[in-house]
């Protein structure tokens, strides 16, 4: 039996995709750039930037908040280093130098005339520099420049620069015209809060960072079926015959996936954006202020050419054997025997030992070298287990829908039972894996282990817990019994909780690396999640019309139709 994709699936595959396209655009629109304010009380905020800026931004970024604060004194002293501005009345000597900006253009000019601008600006003299060098090449340690030291919340992706701007109002004439109705504190965190003081070059990384959850979220989707394909003929399994054009179908979609990891990985190693921060060369450059040891450390592996040649591996080998097992599918529907049926077995076994070792460090390259300083032995299996429980869920979703439309008469609800089984199984293995990995990180309490949980548990709590609760608890309360495994209404509820709390997990693993604590959920992120769900789905059910939805002469194929709990 052939399945011809219905016209109400194209006009909801593509409209879903169609309205994330334009929730996408929008969001892209109302994103600002990567400065953020917070207020420490009327005279005093604090200024932080997470994005690519060398001296002359910064520069840039003080003019910008001078000029549009007229009437006021401002002072900026190193946030890393001083509490704040009263510390430096009080007596602390920070080492600091002092000197007044000038500014050129003619309105600064009339700025300066109307009042007397004074910047503070914290920086380190070039006897400290070297001194630091010298401590980090003798002894091993971590320098701390720029934000990459191991007192940072952030690890190797910390602030470019964290400011504490002091505020001093100076009266003038014009004062009982205009009035204070807010303080400069107030005033000066609204205009960066709203964009009107920004860099224009840095609100695109909340983009890339969706971007690459959702890449690698349905990339792994497909991995997963084309896995448990090759699985499936390795262990010359029967009752799932009936589904294997199902799982053809599901990884006919790899490429988009291998398409749009391939743009961020390229977008990052020209600079387009800095997602991995071991793609910049300043990072392992020793003479840098950048210069990051840990990072250095691990420049054998963690570095552009070798980083290109596993991703063209990673890349190639899936899609060859993609490509392999469909065109020996199609033959053995031709020729019939067993010949081809044990070639697509040796092959599987080859499969599956690639797999083996690229699922681990495909996940090291693709996420976990987001957090560079962190490493966990267990990551690997954790992502792997996402990657294939999200994969038969899609099984389960396409199999439920084609069933409904009549064109699998064939599979009954033994066959739906046991792909349940899976869901619930492979839920269990990832409960186990993000707990193991979770307990050992934790208890073991090594600042460079642990930081990686900190980060998600400071600013993304409910968000991390949330996803255990529903990633673990839902299959456990409502997959437990046989009959709930049985019921496609259940199943397409539980599955879909299930497969979006997945996403949230790819979420948890890229967002608190990229954008730290100044994450969201807008419009940018549905929008994104929507087209790529509509495209994916779409192209899975046109990829299932390519060929029969039976294999007529695989040799397990009456076990398969005969199949009974």
């Amino acid at each position: 039996m052939d399945y011809k994709i219905s016209n109400s699936a194209k006009k909801v595959t593509l409209g879903v995709a169609a309205v994330g396209l334009v929730f996408l655009i929008i969001g892209l629109f109302q994103q600002k750039d990567f400065v953020y304010a917070k207020k420490i009380n009327d005279h005093s905020i604090e200024v932080k930037y997470n994005g690519k800026a060398g001296l002359d931004k910064q520069q840039k970024l003080k003019e910008s908040m001078i000029a549009k604060m007229h009437g006021y004194n401002l002072e900026f002293h190193d946030g890393s280093h001083h509490d704040d501005h009263a510390n430096h009345s009080e007596g602390t000597s920070p080492i600091t130098t002092k000197s007044e900006l000038h500014l050129n253009d003619a309105k600064s000019h009339d700025i300066h005339h109307d009042s007397s601008i004074e910047i503070v600006e914290a920086t380190l003299t070039n006897h400290q520099e070297h001194d630091a060098h010298s401590e980090h090449n003798n002894n091993g340690e971590q320098n701390t420049h720029e934000g990459h030291g191991t007192n940072d919340d952030h690890g190797h992706h910390g602030p470019t620069f964290l400011w504490k701007v002091h505020l001093s109002h100076i009266a003038d004439d014009n004062d009982h015209e205009t009035g204070h109705n807010e303080s400069g504190a107030d005033q000066l965190v609204n205009m960066i809060s709203d964009g009107d003081i920004a860099f224009f070059d840095s609100g695109f990384r909340r983009f890339w960072s969706n971007l690459l959850v959702n890449g690698f979220f349905f990339f792994g989707i497909s991995l997963g079926a084309l896995f448990y394909l090759a699985l499936h003929y390795a262990t010359e399994s029967g009752w799932g015959v009936v589904l294997l054009r199902i799982l053809e179908g599901i990884m006919s979609a790899m490429p988009i996936g291998m398409i749009v990891l391939a743009i961020v990985f390229i977008a990052g190693s020209f600079g387009a954006h800095h997602i991995y921060a071991w793609m910049d060369p300043e990072i392992t450059d020793p003479n840098s202020s950048h210069f990051d040891s840990i990072i250095y450390g691990k420049k054998a592996y963690l570095n552009l050419p070798f980083f290109w040649i596993r991703v063209i591996a990673y890349f190639t080998v899936f899609y060859l054997f993609l490509r392999w097992f469909k065109k020996k599918s199609k033959q053995e529907d031709n020729e019939g025997g067993t010949e081809t049926h044990f070639k697509m077995y040796r092959r599987a076994a080859l499969f599956l030992v690639f797999f083996a070792v690229f699922s681990s460090t495909m996940s090291w390259d693709f996420i976990m070298s987001i957090d560079a300083h962190w490493f966990s032995t267990l990551f690997g299996w954790y992502c792997f287990s996402g990657i294939w429980l999200s994969g038969m869920i899609m099984v389960m979703m396409i199999t439920l829908y084609l069933r409904k439309a009549g064109y699998l008469p064939f599979v009954n609800e033994s066959h739906i039972h046991d792909v349940g089984k899976w869901m619930f199984a492979l839920s269990f293995l990832w409960s186990y894996l993000w707990f193991s990995q979770f307990m050992l990180i934790w208890y073991s309490n090594i600042p460079e282990e642990v930081i990686y949980y900190t980060q998600r548990i400071g600013n993304y709590r409910h968000l991390f817990f949330g996803t255990f609760i529903v990633n673990f608890f839902f299959p456990m309360v409502f997959l437990m019994s046989a009959d709930t495994k049985r019921s496609a209404g259940y199943l397409i509820v539980i599955g879909l909780v299930i497969f979006i709390g997945h996403w949230f997990d790819v979420f948890n693993m890229v967002m608190p690396g990229t954008l730290f604590d100044q994450w969201g959920l807008g419009l940018l992120e549905i929008g994104m999640f929507m087209l790529f769900l509509g495209t994916f789905v779409y192209t899975v059910l046109n990829a299932i019309t390519k060929s029969p939805l039976l294999q007529k002469n695989h040799p397990f194929l009456e076990e398969s139709k005969h199949h009974e709990f």
